[in-house]
């Protein structure tokens, strides 16, 4: 199978290792994807940080390249209760998130419960997100 490789200039949600030793998603562009090494390289969009990142291709997942319209392909979008990535509104890191209300129209955005263990229920009030920046959560883990 496949898999779709990211063009250059394209957004993409990667796995990087922060200064202290953490793993985290963030916003990044492609800069250039290397087919015989299987690995990106990658800027982080966050103005602050602005670094490069060489990342090997089960660290990076590209983002949707259109929005679904609920309309015509319902079934394209994250049923109501799944478990998702999603972009944290005002910032460049995705974080674990349950899907609390469907867009109705492809103009719409997502409404999204994002896990926040200062809450009671674990969970932070709803928050939109745009689709493209909702996607499924992947496992980086190697293969045994």
């Amino acid at each position: 199978m496949q898999l779709h490789t990211a063009a250059v200039n394209d957004m993409v949600a990667c796995l990087v290792r922060g200064s202290e030793g953490e793993d985290n998603w963030i916003l990044a562009e492609v800069v250039s994807y290397n087919p015989a090494t299987n690995k990106y390289e990658v800027d982080d969009i966050d103005e602050e940080q602005k670094e490069r990142h060489t990342l090997s291709r089960r660290r990076v997942y590209p983002l949707p390249l259109m929005r679904a319209n609920p309309e015509v392909n319902p079934e394209a979008l994250y049923p109501k209760g799944s478990i998702v990535m999603a972009l944290y509104p005002q910032t460049t890191c995705f974080y674990k998130a349950v899907i609390n209300r469907l867009p109705t129209l492809a103009t719409e955005e997502y409404e999204v419960l994002f896990e926040d263990p200062t809450y009671a229920d674990g969970y932070s009030p709803p928050l939109m997100v745009a689709q493209r920046y909702v996607i499924q959560i992947k496992d980086v883990s190697k293969k045994k």
